[in-house]
């Protein structure tokens, strides 16, 4: 029914999720059969509720969509009279960034040994560019003084390199197809030092919303919506705004 095979039409879903949402519905079937019920007509809200009571955040709005999806098969099919998911909504409380520790920061640049990376954390720590955004610069997008030192070593080490990104590794950098580089090859050297770009990101951000307390600022410097750089403002002054959710990276 998943795959737009029943005979009602519908949009299909790719196989390996389908099997991702057998895989989590799994336990829940077999936990109604073990306390007798055999037929899913009987399955009510309450059933649901009680599956989903003992997860918390992912797990649990993982679930739903697994049970969501499986029963609105079935009542499309008109195999169950009514869906017991149909009612149910979840509320996640969206955690608020917080900053790194200064023990995080400090050396970080010194303890990575190759200049591309010490470059990633550049971008990341001042420009606060994502894993994504690094992934397409290309070689006219900034000039920093550690973009000249790389360019020097990457014109060193590959002078006949045609790629216009900026990072480039051994396999990217003669690719005739100018593909951008793996994000493991940004995010590798930083877990090392355990550091994540997303993190120095975020970091970087929530400096800045401390020093400013402008939402509008944040929009135009790091291209954030509106929500999300009001949540910045939010972590960055806990004392405008409450007590407020729980903070989170």
């Amino acid at each position: 029914m998943l795959c737009n095979t029943a005979s009602r039409p519908s949009w299909p879903l790719a196989p390996s999720t389908v099997r991702s949402y057998v895989r989590k519905a799994s336990p829940c079937l077999h936990a109604w059969n073990t306390a007798g019920i055999d037929d899913l007509r009987a399955i009510t809200t309450d059933h649901i509720q009680q599956q989903l009571a003992p997860l918390l955040g992912e797990a649990r709005k993982s679930l739903l969509g697994a049970l969501r999806s499986l029963f609105r098969a079935l009542k499309r099919e008109k195999l169950i009279f009514r869906d017991p998911t149909r009612k149910i909504t979840l509320t996640t409380a969206r955690a608020l960034p917080r900053p790194l520790t200064d023990d995080q920061l400090a050396g970080a640049v010194d303890r990575l040994p190759f200049i591309r990376d010490q470059l990633s954390l550049a971008l990341a720590a001042v420009h606060a560019l994502s894993v994504h955004d690094q992934r397409g610069l290309r070689l006219d997008d900034l000039t920093q003084h550690l973009i000249t030192r790389w360019l020097a070593e990457r014109h060193r080490r590959w002078p006949a390199s045609t790629n216009p990104h900026l990072l480039v590794t051994a396999q990217t950098s003669a690719d005739d197809t100018h593909p951008k580089v793996n994000p493991q090859a940004i995010n590798k050297p930083l877990g090392r030092i355990g550091l994540q770009a997303s993190r120095l990101r975020t970091d970087r951000i929530l400096d800045e919303a401390k020093h400013t307390a402008d939402p509008v600022r944040l929009i135009q410097l790091f291209g954030l919506s509106p929500t999300t750089a009001m949540r910045y403002v939010r972590a960055a002054h806990p004392e405008r705004f409450g007590r407020g959710l729980s903070i989170a990276p």
